[in-house]
């Protein structure tokens, strides 16, 4: 059974997510608007067994984003179409523990399953209760969409389920404005104390106390196996070369290091390297896909060269030539000129 949480970017997760975001938008885009760049078209949406990584959710917030603005509440809205079915396993473990504490507790192990980003935990001391809700795993530039989405997104499911928590105060990495909306999701008279460090919401002592009314020990203890059993499964079938690919593309604007995902998986260096050995691969190699499949988009994009270059983790653009030459067998000036005229001998066929 997997005991500790596994980072969100190291597991396929279904669709629920943009599901949710594509009926939050509807009547402002179209599917082909909400999905594009992500690999996934509308006939993924309604498979039940389709699969598709974080950094695909994140292009299609972009997407939003870019179509609609990056305005205050708009992740709100979308996270108010949240339900505990859309949630699936993860969900329903959480609908039959005891209390919102063993909830929480019972699938914080399970996380990278749910439609969420933002990792759950509870905390307590001597004046107050809390359920923590870290981001930092979120590209900076999805962040505040993410954490309205998420934390009024788990205030509509626990309504949902009947649950009324009455937090005191809540304490958000978001700014004023949002940070007062999102708070409103939660309770009318809590404290707002935007621009903090981490999301927090607390309560009084009992809070996290409160009884789920459709707590069953023996479905909880069945539910939570099978939550393993699905993770397991999951990361097992996509090796940890498809853990690692995932996390390279999981925020294109920070490169991480060997060193730095080995830590995010808990993985020794060298075990990282020998298990990819083992799958046939290296962490360079990887690193070399992901960089070219980047290079050729922001090529497409116009972005200019020296830009791409620092954006990839080259101190230098001479470096991010060298580079991009030996994949492709041509420079990137060339292969843009290339694609260039390609675009344009096809517009006037």
């Amino acid at each position: 059974m997997a005991i500790a949480a596994a980072p969100a970017w190291s597991v396929p997760r279904g669709t629920e997510g943009v599901r949710i975001m594509a009926q939050g938008v509807t009547g402002h885009m179209t599917i082909a608007e909400v999905l594009a760049g992500t690999g996934l078209t509308e006939a993924d949406l309604v498979d039940e067994t389709a699969e598709i990584w974080a950094h695909q959710e994140f292009a299609v917030v972009r997407n939003i984003i870019g179509k609609l603005g990056d305005h205050t509440g708009q992740g709100i809205e979308v996270g108010g179409f949240s339900t505990f079915g859309r949630a699936g396993i993860v969900g329903f473990t959480f609908l039959a523990s005891a209390t919102v504490r063993e909830g929480v507790e019972r699938i914080a192990p399970y996380l990278a399953l749910a439609p969420s980003h933002v990792r759950l935990s509870v905390d307590s001391d001597a004046t107050h209760s809390y359920i923590v809700a870290d981001d930092t795993e979120i590209p900076a530039d999805v962040r505040p969409f993410i954490v309205e989405r998420d934390l009024a997104g788990i205030a509509a499911v626990l309504r949902g389920a009947g649950v009324e928590l009455a937090p005191e105060w809540i304490e958000t990495t978001l700014d004023e404005e949002r940070a007062e909306r999102l708070v409103r999701t939660w309770s009318a008279t809590a404290e707002i104390r935007p621009n903090q460090s981490r999301n927090r919401i607390a309560g009084p002592p009992g809070m996290l106390d409160a009884a789920l009314p459709q707590a069953d020990p023996n479905t909880a203890r069945l539910f939570e196996r099978q939550c393993a059993e699905v993770l397991d499964r999951r990361l097992a079938r996509v090796g940890l070369s498809g853990q690692i690919r995932s996390r390279l593309l999981h925020d294109p604007a920070h490169f991480p290091s060997m060193q730095t995902v080995a830590d995010e998986l808990h993985l020794d260096p060298r075990t990282l390297r020998r298990r990819l050995s083992d799958e046939g691969t290296s962490f360079r190699a990887l690193a070399d896909d992901v960089r070219w499949t980047l290079a050729e988009r922001l090529l497409a994009e116009h972005m200019p060269i020296e830009e791409i270059a620092l954006r990839l983790g080259y101190a230098e653009t001479a470096s991010f030539t060298h580079a991009f030459t030996r994949w492709t067998g041509v420079a990137p000036s060339r292969s843009r000129a290339r694609s260039r005229r390609r675009k344009r001998d096809g517009q006037s066929t």
